[in-house]
């Protein structure tokens, strides 16, 4: 599971602690200045009919509304419900982000659709993965899911990144957010690695990756706007 749903987790076991009480202001005004772009991003491409309608920007809304419903609901859960836990919602998350994502740069890089339905098996043996782990020691993230997953989307960010450089003619007006995908993954997944080892350290890992999650959702913004003004001109 992403950010906030992380923290609000975190900072419920470690209130009598003065350096969290410290740090949880941080956490939590980093956190929804990300769930904060978040929305913004996904309304942004909603309101607009001309990217609405565009099969490739399609898979972008998609993106962000797994992304916002699944924490929102993650949200309702514990602070309305009190949930102690929220695991069982990270079979859908994981399964969801990496098919989305490895689906929206395929498309990009025209293969055929046989890929999608092997990237629905793929996706569909990590929701699986998840799902038993839940089941069994009630922490769906401890399998090979999410490192599978994140390297995947690394590699196919940085073929689009490297396709774009080769075609610099084209002007891809996407190459923002396919960096931006490039490096908040790669940063993900180094701090999901390094996480077990450095617990003490954990507060500043969780406010890197919403500083990074909040940049990507800004590029979301800025190129979609973009997108939006050249489609609104008469000659397009």
């Amino acid at each position: 599971m992403t950010g906030l749903v992380h923290v609000l987790l975190y900072v419920r076991t470690r209130q009598t602690f003065l350096f969290y009480k410290k740090m949880t202001d941080y956490i939590l005004a980093s956190s929804y200045f990300s769930y904060f772009v978040l929305s913004i991003a996904l309304i942004n491409i909603i309101i607009n009919k001309h990217i609405r309608i565009n099969s490739l920007y399609k898979w972008y809304t998609m993106y962000l509304g797994l992304i916002l419903g699944i924490e929102m609901v993650a949200l309702y859960l514990i602070e309305i419900m009190e949930s102690s836990t929220t695991q069982f919602l990270y079979p859908f998350y994981i399964a969801g982000e990496f098919y989305i994502v490895v689906n929206l740069f395929l498309k990009e890089l025209k293969v055929t659709k046989k890929w999608q339905i092997i990237v629905g098996l793929i996706a569909s043996c990590f929701f699986i993965e998840a799902s038993v782990l839940w089941f069994i020691s009630n922490d769906a993230s401890t399998g090979y899911g999410k490192i599978m997953s994140h390297l995947t989307i690394i590699c196919l960010a940085a073929i689009l990144l490297i396709k774009n450089l080769n075609e610099l003619k084209n002007n891809n007006i996407l190459t923002i957010i396919h960096a931006a995908f490039f490096l908040y993954y790669s940063v993900s997944l180094f701090l999901f690695m390094i996480m077990n080892q450095l617990t003490e350290y954990n507060s500043f890992i969780w406010i890197i990756n919403n500083v990074l999650a909040s940049l990507l959702y800004i590029c979301f913004i800025f190129t979609f706007f973009r997108i939006s003004k050249w489609s609104s001109k008469p000659n397009i």
